[in-house]
């Protein structure tokens, strides 16, 4: 899909639900992620000293910085914003720094269950906007912890079960849990979070037999509400619970959810509840009032261009080889094209001619005349 097509397209969406472009220094001071590196989960920050003398970093998170710029205006309304913004990772393979486009969308202030509601209908939109065959994965941190938060275990053991619900290693996690001598009540509870993974409404029957306490209603119902959304859309065969989605930001919590297309086995989209990070940010007081929450999700634009998402995207319409003839003659018939709301390309002929374009018709200019 042409770059810009997409991007206009997302934004298309966002601006029609209402939210507000935001826009972001490429620059931050490298105390914000050094004083939030375990959400980031990563050692890997660009940081280099600017004129004054202070660190300078170049973002490897969009989100820290919209929560520190909406939080710094305290503006006491919700704010619903979206951004497309660039962020700077280490690939894993090359192991070289990236910069990688993100367009996505964030609530921050009161929010209600409707804003859930709302978000994974964006996602939803979004994934549409790029390919029909697309699946949304969503699962819930918050079900989790208060299943596992049942067993008593130091904070590292609950990581470590935790992690192997995420590989979907059933033998290590079971060997865990007995080695830790877990109840088989909870131990099959837990072990079974490794198969409950399916078509939506199918789970969220299953897991409610599985709720052994008040936070795991609570979750429960929040998964439930999400109906409402899928039954909307009939679009049952798209969406999947699953509780072996792992999130590498440790900001999370509540619903969280990862987009994938046809033809692409990375996630192209990633999101879901973080009022964890605006407590570390002293926003989320226990005054109601005051309370600060937050949800969102990004599109990852780098997953979208190097994968072939639709047979039937072009970059244009037409393309003309220029070969010889008179040229005011050429742009004559380039701009009647044009005006037929056609997108037109104009090279000059060579013999080898090859480009990785995609177009529906190629022409040369020949004699002032088109030739096929």
């Amino acid at each position: 899909m042409n770059e810009n097509t997409a991007v206009y397209k997302l934004i298309n969406i966002y601006e029609q639900y209402g939210y507000k472009k935001i826009k972001l220094s490429k620059f931050e001071d490298y105390s914000l992620y050094n004083n939030y590196k375990d959400f980031l989960q990563t050692e890997h920050i660009l940081t280099f000293m600017n004129l004054n003398g202070s660190l300078q970093s170049l973002r490897p998170d969009v989100t820290l910085s919209i929560v520190k710029k909406v939080l710094k205006d305290n503006d006491k309304y919700t704010k619903k914003i979206y951004y497309i913004e660039d962020i700077y990772k280490v690939d894993e393979v090359s192991n070289e720094y990236d910069e990688i486009q993100q367009v996505g969308v964030e609530i921050i202030g009161t929010l209600t269950k409707y804003s859930n509601l709302e978000i994974i209908s964006m996602a939803i939109d979004s994934l549409k906007s790029i390919s029909n065959e697309y699946i949304l994965e969503i699962s819930s941190i918050d079900f989790m912890f208060a299943l596992i938060d049942e067993l008593n275990l130091d904070e590292d053991k609950k990581l470590e079960i935790l992690n192997f619900i995420y590989k979907k290693n059933k033998h290590d996690l079971e060997k865990a849990l007995i080695n830790n001598n877990i109840d088989d009540k909870y131990k099959n509870n837990i072990i079974s979070l490794i198969d409950l993974s399916g078509n939506y409404r199918e789970v969220l029957k299953k897991i409610e037999n599985i709720i052994l306490n008040e936070k795991m209603r609570k979750a429960y119902d929040e998964l439930s509400s999400l109906l409402a959304v899928f039954e909307n859309y009939n679009n049952f065969d798209n969406i999947l619970l699953d509780f072996s989605i792992e999130s590498k930001l440790g900001y999370y919590n509540g619903i969280i959810f990862k987009g994938y297309i046809k033809g692409n086995n990375d996630a192209v989209l990633s999101g879901g509840r973080y009022d964890r990070l605006l407590d570390k940010f002293n926003a989320h007081t226990s005054n109601e009032k005051n309370k600060k929450n937050a949800i969102g999700f990004a599109v990852y634009m780098d997953k979208l261009y190097t994968s072939d998402i639709s047979e039937n995207e072009y970059d244009f319409d037409v393309l003309i080889l220029y070969k010889s003839g008179d040229e005011k003659i050429l742009l004559n018939k380039v701009q009647n094209l044009i005006k037929e709301n056609k997108k037109v390309r104009t090279d000059i002929y060579s013999d080898n001619y090859n480009t990785d374009y995609s177009y529906k018709e190629k022409y040369i200019f020949e004699n002032n005349n088109f030739i096929i």
